[in-house]
C-alpha cells in the first residue's frame, strides 16, 4: 500500500533553531533530514512537507517576500536562524556534531544558490563567518588542518567570500599542508584538504 509521511518543517526547524539541551545524536539526525530534503528539492513521493503557516494560508493568505517565493517551502528568515544555531553548534567542537553541522551548511548554501544567486553570496559573505572561524582556530588545535574548519573554508572559497578568507590565509593552508605528512592524517581532515585544494 502506497503511503506518505506528512512532515511540518516548520516544528523540524525549529529542534536545531530551539535546540536547549537536546540530544546530539537527535541534532545530527534533524541535519541528515534537511540535507536530504534540500538535496530533494523538498519533493518526494513519500514525503509531504508542510511548510510555514500552511495551514493558516489556505483560508487566509500570508503576503510573501519575493526572497520567500524563490525559496519556498523555506522562509528567509527561517534560513538565517537556521544558519546562525548551525554556527553555534559548530562552536562546541563535538567531532560528529561537526560534521553534520558543516554538511547541513554546504547544503543549504547550495540549496540558496540554485533558488536565488544574490541571497546565497549574501548569506555566504556575512561576517560573522570569519568571527566563527576565528573562534574555530582559538582553541588548543590552532591549526588550518580541522576537517570542520577545512570545509567551512572550501565553502567560502567556492563562492568568492573574499572578506571571509584571505589569500594570506589560503597560503597558509596550503603551507600546513605541505609540512603535514597526508598519511598520517585522519580521514576526514585528509578528505577535507582534497576537497580545499580541489577549489583553489
Amino acid at each position: 500500500v502506497h503511503q506518505t509521511l506528512s512532515v511540518d518543517l516548520t516544528e523540524v526547524l525549529n529542534v536545531v533553531i530551539f535546540r536547549n539541551k537536546k540530544p546530539i545524536l537527535l541534532l545530527v539526525s534533524i541535519m541528515q533530514f534537511l540535507r536530504a530534503t534540500l538535496q530533494q528539492n523538498f519533493s518526494s513521493s513519500l514525503l509531504v512537507i508542510v511548510g510555514q503557516n500552511t495551514a493558516a494560508s489556505a483560508t487566509q493568505p500570508q503576503p510573501s517576500s519575493l526572497q520567500d517565493i524563490a525559496l519556498h517551502p523555506l522562509a528567509m528568515q527561517q534560513v538565517f536562524s537556521l544558519i546562525v544555531s548551525l554556527q553555534n553548534l559548530l562552536v562546541h567542537k563535538d567531532l560528529l556534531l561537526s560534521q553534520a553541522v558543516v554538511a547541513c551548511l554546504e547544503t543549504i548554501v547550495e540549496y540558496l544558490y540554485v533558488k536565488n544567486q544574490d541571497l546565497a553570496l549574501h548569506v555566504v559573505s556575512q561576517p560573522w563567518h570569519r568571527f566563527l572561524l576565528f573562534t574555530l582556530l582559538s582553541g588548543g588545535q590552532k591549526s588550518f588542518l580541522q576537517p570542520e574548519v577545512l570545509r567551512l573554508i572550501t565553502l567560502f572559497v567556492r563562492y568568492q567570500s573574499r572578506n571571509i578568507i584571505s589569500q594570506k590565509e589560503i597560503s597558509q593552508i596550503i603551507y600546513e599542508a605541505a609540512e603535514a605528512n597526508i598519511a598520517e592524517l585522519p580521514e576526514a581532515t585528509s578528505c577535507a584538504l582534497h576537497l580545499f585544494l580541489s577549489e583553489v
